[in-house]
């Protein structure tokens, strides 16, 4: 049996699966090692770690967000079986109800970690790639199940996760600052501290920004003033909201000044995370890359250290666009005899897929009033060049980094549109108040 998974598809892993549906999914440590280095790609804060499911090559985001192993994402995949897989029907924002696939019984790999009896879930037939966005292959999202057995150090200088077996190294952390965790579904939860009021935040590895909160802050509004912005994607549509500072953030013995932080537009937030009256928010990659981080899950610990990045700042991308870099599938499989034939098998084979990533770089959002709206860009605009260089010798990592630059910096775009080649330029300007970097 076949599957054609085509370009587009994405989930964000804030669905809700029934406690019913929760898997053991375990993994151990192989050949007697009582530690486990994973080197990591960090990718717009994001940390992806290369993983083997039933002996295939893929990347993961690694995600402390979420409880199951999610596979959205199959592209420049030559062969991929999953086992024992039925259809399940699962819930996103508003309880929107998507068909997805339950698998059992799978080989999951991490460099010498291994999980023999791992759950899947997949996902299709989203309106977004989170590939598109990072520039990078990413396949699927790893979260509780790795964490929950094991010891887990973070270093995001040396971009390295460090997997040890729980009661190891005992006396190490002493220099760190001890923060205690909570659980909910799986998930870890810190205290950290604004305006003097202590807030409950999700410990998110798998978030880019630094800070959401879902309720304003008036004062820091008023101080630095704020601007709508797309801020990401859930399994049924866009997450709209606001962009500013706080002034002051309180968070494993360090203070913080002139914290990024966001506030999700709530009718556009699942329904999972508008429950849940005890969570403040969420503390992401941007701020947590200013730490190495230890994760004790069977003790409820985590320990942090700062490292080189404690003191960077926090920037904003102050052009206006969001880019997605598009590429081309090409495959004759069929989405809808997978989910016909379902009943009649029960694994499915990704074969003879081809995934060609052509470096084409396509504007996906324009901010409104922002200085590349102004300048007459538009969405679905083709770029060709960045200030004199053709765009295809960029990554979407380092095209993206001329839009967080100084204000007043000249930004010269060249740009291609329903066949016309056009010259675009605009000053960087930031869309908050002087005060704010």
């Amino acid at each position: 049996m076949f599957l054609y998974i085509k370009k587009h598809i994405f989930i964000f892993a804030c669905f809700v699966l029934s406690s019913s549906l929760f898997s053991q999914s375990s993994f151990e440590i192989m050949n007697n090692k009582k530690q486990v280095k994973i080197p990591f790609d960090l990718v717009s804060n994001l940390i992806i770690v290369p993983v083997k499911l039933n002996g295939v090559e893929l990347s993961f985001l690694l995600d402390t967000g979420v409880r199951e192993t999610i596979l959205f994402n199959v592209s420049r995949v030559d062969s991929l079986m999953l086992n024992n897989v039925k259809t399940i029907t699962v819930k996103g924002a508003n309880d929107v109800r998507v068909t997805a696939l339950k698998s059992k019984d799978n080989l999951l790999e991490v460099v010498d970690l291994k999980s023999t009896a791992h759950n899947i879930y997949v996902a299709f037939n989203q309106d977004t790639n989170l590939s598109a966005y990072l520039g990078e292959e990413i396949h699927g999202i790893l979260g509780y199940h790795l964490f929950k057995d094991f010891v887990i150090e973070i270093s995001y200088t040396k971009k390295v996760v460090k997997v040890m077996k729980k009661g190891t190294y005992k006396n190490k952390w002493n220099r760190y600052t001890a923060v205690d965790l909570t659980f909910l579904k799986g998930k870890p939860y810190v205290v950290s501290k604004m305006r003097g009021e202590n807030r409950k935040l999700l410990l998110d590895t798998g978030m880019s920004d630094g800070v959401w909160m879902f309720k304003e802050d008036s004062l820091s509004i008023t101080k630095y003033g704020y601007y709508k912005d797309f801020l990401g994607m859930s399994v049924s549509g866009e997450i709209l909201g606001k962009r500013s500072k706080i002034e002051e953030l309180n968070f494993a013995g360090e203070r913080f000044k002139d914290v990024k932080i966001s506030y999700p537009d709530p009718v556009t937030l699942p329904k999972e995370v508008k429950g849940f009256k005890d969570r403040a928010g969420s503390i992401g990659g941007e701020l947590l890359k200013r730490f190495t981080i230890v994760l004790d899950y069977p003790n409820s610990k985590m320990y942090l250290k700062p490292n080189s990045h404690l003191k960077d700042s926090f920037y904003y991308n102050k052009s206006g666009i969001i880019l997605r870099q598009e590429g081309e599938a090409v495959s004759n499989n069929n989405n809808n005899e997978l989910l016909k034939n379902l009943e009649a098998d029960n694994f499915i084979s990704f074969v003879d897929l081809t995934y060609l990533l052509i470096p084409e770089f396509i504007i996906d959002v324009v901010r409104e009033g922002s200085p590349a709206a102004l300048a007459g860009l538009r969405e679905n605009d083709v770029l060709l060049e960045v200030n004199g260089v053709k765009a295809f010798y960029f990554t979407l990592k380092k095209i993206n980094r001329h839009f967080y630059d100084e204000d007043d910096t000249l930004v010269q775009l060249k740009i291609e549109r329903n066949g016309r080649v056009l010259k675009k330029e605009f000053t960087l300007k930031s869309p908050l108040k002087k005060n704010a970097k």
